[in-house]
């Protein structure tokens, strides 16, 4: 299955830190916004306990802006915006506060698809599951939002099968630079030049391995929800 979004669609993205939106789908995002489509990416925290162990022991601490300024810049001249809720990073959970906070700006800017994390029972980060299940229930109060889009997490032993695939190949070098302007997270071997360009070979391996033979780089998204209703211009 393949999606082509087109002016007039009103895209946001919402993901746990800064960085987990250009892991799953920066390349989606940009497409879509050259296609016309208004994109907005809302980072539920500003990622300040992205520090590793070892890091931490070494005295190495980020400030609440740091992370923040990373993402902008990678979306910089983009036409992309990005939003912070300023939320905890790592105590996130799916409650009513964590709900009502998404659902608000989801109405606020009319949100008619939404990408967020996988629902799923394998390892992953607690945030990511918490956003991916409060963002659902908070779309299902959002009448204009039709179609609900989840990314494909980088963390071991998931459980997450795609069906959608996005050619993201005439963007492949820009995601590269955008991972590559989280400098706060260098060294983590999901932000490299070389596995993001794995990832994104994978995934076409998987599904359409004559465009991968090709050259061609794809994101993987699974949907929870699709609307696929009658032309603009049916009359009904």
């Amino acid at each position: 299955m393949s999606i082509t979004l087109t002016s007039g669609a009103q895209v946001v993205a919402v993901v746990a830190h800064p960085d987990d939106d250009a892991l799953m789908f920066y390349g989606t995002l940009r497409l879509w916004r050259s296609a016309g489509a208004s994109v907005t990416v809302l980072v539920v925290t500003n990622g300040v306990n992205g520090v590793s162990v070892a890091d931490q022991a070494a005295g190495v601490r980020l400030t609440a802006t740091r992370r923040l300024k990373e993402i902008r810049l990678s979306y910089q001249d983009s036409g992309i915006t990005v939003e912070c809720l300023g939320l905890e990073d790592g105590a996130l959970d799916a409650g009513r506060g964590l709900v009502t906070a998404i659902e608000a700006t989801l109405a606020r800017l009319g949100c008619t698809v939404l990408l967020t994390h996988a629902l799923h029972s394998g390892s992953d980060h607690q945030d990511h599951l918490a956003v991916a299940r409060a963002a659902l229930n908070a779309a299902a109060r959002v009448p204009s939002c039709t179609t609900i889009l989840h990314g494909k997490p980088h963390a071991p032993h998931h459980q997450v099968v795609s069906s959608v695939l996005v050619d993201i190949t005439p963007f492949m070098a820009d995601k590269i630079k955008a991972l590559q302007a989280h400098e706060s997270q260098s060294g983590r071997f999901y932000l490299t030049e070389e596995y993001t360009r794995w990832r994104a070979a994978g995934a076409g391996w998987t599904l359409l391995p004559a465009q991968a033979d090709a050259g061609r780089y794809f994101e993987e998204l699974s949907p929870s929800l699709l609307l696929l209703g009658p032309p603009a211009d049916s009359g009904r």
